[in-house]
């Protein structure tokens, strides 16, 4: 008491610095009091460095599995034998029957597979044929009429010409087509006539009566030589 009673005796400039001291000093420890109980600075020490890589990681292998696997196969590459692909790029069917050809098993050579006769699941057997290649063999042969040589496989686009030393032609028995009777639509549906060769033969047909030969129609650009030769197995008169 005796403190506050000295003061009142003190210049009034006196009186208003020791005032604001006090309020100063007030407003301090309040700062103090109100913050002191929370010591935890925003820096990082090493140990919540460590369990916050350790909280990354482990959210990391807690995605869901879709996430993570896809991740993974972006990434990785696999081997093949002698050919790498890596597993982010789609592969072409040509790429995968290749893949396919080396893990199946295959006739040893010497052996062959008769290409009229075999179905898929033979041709499967012959050296650098695979799935994709064995079914493009069935259905160019089904549109041809049969085969009647090894070498109208060439004929296929993309075909391993290694293939064909393991492949026979055995007694061929192509179908056969009637280039009189058929009309120009059925006509064309053969690999070998194309639209303007079955109409060379319908107009034929309409100017001077039934073909005897197709030499009839050498006279046609739409016919040169090799084209009639390659044709003859397949038409009748």
């Amino acid at each position: 008491m005796g403190i506050i009673k000295e003061l009142f005796y003190l210049r009034k400039s006196d009186r208003k610095v020791i005032l604001t001291l006090l309020c100063v000093i007030a407003v301090a420890l309040g700062v103090i009091f109100l913050t002191g109980g929370n010591s935890e600075s925003n820096e990082l020490t090493p140990a919540d460095t460590l369990r916050k890589e350790t909280t990354q990681r482990d959210t990391f292998h807690r995605r869901p599995y879709r996430e993570y696997n896809k991740t993974v196969y972006v990434r990785t590459k696999v081997v093949y034998r002698d050919t790498t692909y890596r597993r982010g790029k789609a592969l072409s069917e040509e790429e995968y029957d290749s893949i396919k050809a080396h893990y199946q098993v295959k006739i040893k050579p010497g052996e062959h597979v008769v290409l009229n006769t075999a179905d898929t699941t033979m041709l499967k057997t012959v050296p650098g044929i695979g799935p994709y290649y064995a079914k493009k063999i069935v259905d160019y042969g089904q549109r041809l009429g049969g085969y009647v040589s090894v070498d109208q496989l060439d004929e296929i686009e993309g075909f391993p010409l290694d293939a064909k030393e393991y492949l026979t032609i055995e007694g061929a028995t192509p179908h056969k087509l009637n280039v009189n009777s058929l009309s120009l639509n059925e006509l064309k549906r053969h690999p070998y006539i194309n639209f303007y060769r079955a109409k060379a033969i319908t107009d034929y047909r309409r100017l001077h009566g039934p073909l005897r030969s197709l030499n009839d129609l050498r006279l046609s650009k739409d016919f040169p030589p090799e084209t009639i030769k390659r044709l003859e197995p397949y038409v009748e008169f």
